[in-house]
């Protein structure tokens, strides 16, 4: 069953709004350890390969 378009916005704000209550007193290093950590979760759990930027993937074509 597919959703409505305004029922897939209130799901992205309503997430984006547990994030930021979870992270809120974090501090910026904290933060960044704590989305570092779910994008290399995310990474391995899809397969993505983690570069810090487009020249090491080695398919940067100019």
């Amino acid at each position: 069953m597919m959703r409505k378009p305004d029922t897939i916005l209130d799901e992205i704000h309503k997430i984006r709004r547990e994030i930021n209550e979870l992270t809120k007193d974090m501090t910026t290093p904290q933060r960044t350890l704590y989305f570092n950590r779910r994008g290399e979760a995310a990474a391995k759990k899809y397969g993505f390969k983690v570069v810090a930027n487009a020249n090491e993937s080695g398919n940067l074509r100019i």
